[in-house]
């Protein structure tokens, strides 16, 4: 049987995040795959006030879950495959890194550049830069000026 193809989406609240979730839902019900949903939060540091932080801790991941189904409904416009949703806690490109290295399942990371600066390409310069090889899955940039039917035919 073959491998099933899981297309990584790094969730955050800029805009060309729907570029990269399009294609990785375009790409996934073409190849029968899936597309694997990762929201990252910092850790807040209150170490006098332990109990701040574990309320801080369940308000994000509360965010996060809600984030995330919203995102989830968006990939399922395209597939009948819910998305498998995983949320980590600490810096992003560590968590990006530890998830990809733990889960051998991820078949390809899929980023959209951004037409600004944001922190898509702040990934997408650390993936390509520095931390390239400490990851071992292919990776996907989806360009900032494509249009939604563009997107679709690269799909």
């Amino acid at each position: 049987m073959d491998k099933e193809l899981v297309f990584l989406v790094v969730l955050d609240d800029s805009s060309e995040i729907m570029n990269a979730l399009r294609y990785a839902a375009q790409r996934s019900a073409i190849n029968k795959g899936r597309v694997a949903l990762l929201y990252t939060f910092e850790t807040l540091e209150f170490s006098h006030w332990k109990a701040v932080e574990d309320i801080a801790e369940v308000e994000s991941r509360k965010e996060a879950e809600s984030k995330i189904k919203e995102f989830e409904n968006f990939v399922l416009k395209f597939t009948t495959k819910n998305p498998k949703k995983y949320i980590m806690k600490g810096n992003r490109i560590e968590c990006i890194i530890n998830f990809l290295n733990a889960n051998k399942f991820i078949t390809n990371f899929v980023l959209a550049a951004s037409a600004k600066e944001s922190g898509s390409d702040h990934l997408i310069s650390a993936f390509t830069g520095k931390q390239r090889s400490k990851i071992s899955v292919p990776m996907t940039i989806i360009p900032p000026n494509l249009s939604e039917e563009e997107i679709d035919k690269l799909s």
